[in-house]
């Protein structure tokens, strides 16, 4: 079994990805991380008031938590700019799966090696895509839009099957869809 995937991937779709990379790759990491930016902005405005008296170390702190989230949303909006203006959202990209390994190519690059299964880091199954982690840093985005129905359901299973833990669903899908096989 080997099921090959030709696609583009939009400036919109590659930006979506990059929001989902810093916000919600972990469940809680988008509330964490807006309950610590309100919560600096809290104490700097009751500070800044005269309302509370901090130390120096507590400003620090909530200075450094209130431009964490400006820095995260400036770096989604860089990526996505430098990937709009490179001209790889024209470039056609494939990613070939089968039952021991995946391999990524993007038209014009030299082809990858073929990832076996325990190399990949995760897949997150969203709404519109699969976001495949080779490692930390390196995502690549399979679309479900040029997947027909039947292979989507035998690629659902060989994701759960290999990466069992690691394979995350993050959209609602039918629950006889995320049959184990």
């Amino acid at each position: 079994m080997k099921y090959t995937y030709k696609f583009k991937i939009d400036v919109p779709t590659f930006r979506k990805a990059l929001y989902f990379n810093a916000f919600a790759r972990n469940r809680a990491q988008l509330g964490f991380v807006a309950a610590a930016w309100a919560g600096a902005a809290v104490l700097a405005g009751l500070d800044l008031f005269g309302r509370l008296e901090l130390t120096n170390v507590v400003q620090i702190c909530y200075i450094v938590v209130l431009l964490s989230m400006p820095l995260l949303i400036f770096s989604c909006e860089r990526g996505w700019r430098e990937y709009r203006d490179s001209g790889l959202q024209e470039r056609e990209r494939s990613v070939s799966v089968s039952e021991d390994w995946v391999k990524f190519c993007i038209s014009g690059d030299a082809d990858s090696d073929k990832v076996e299964w325990h190399n990949i880091s995760a897949i997150f199954e969203l709404f519109d895509e699969f976001v495949i982690y080779r490692d930390a840093d390196q995502m690549v985005v399979l679309p479900k839009s040029v997947i027909s129905n039947e292979e989507m359901l035998v690629l659902r299973s060989l994701f759960i099957r290999k990466l069992g833990r690691s394979y995350k669903l993050r959209a609602s899908v039918p629950e006889v869809a995320c049959i184990k096989a």
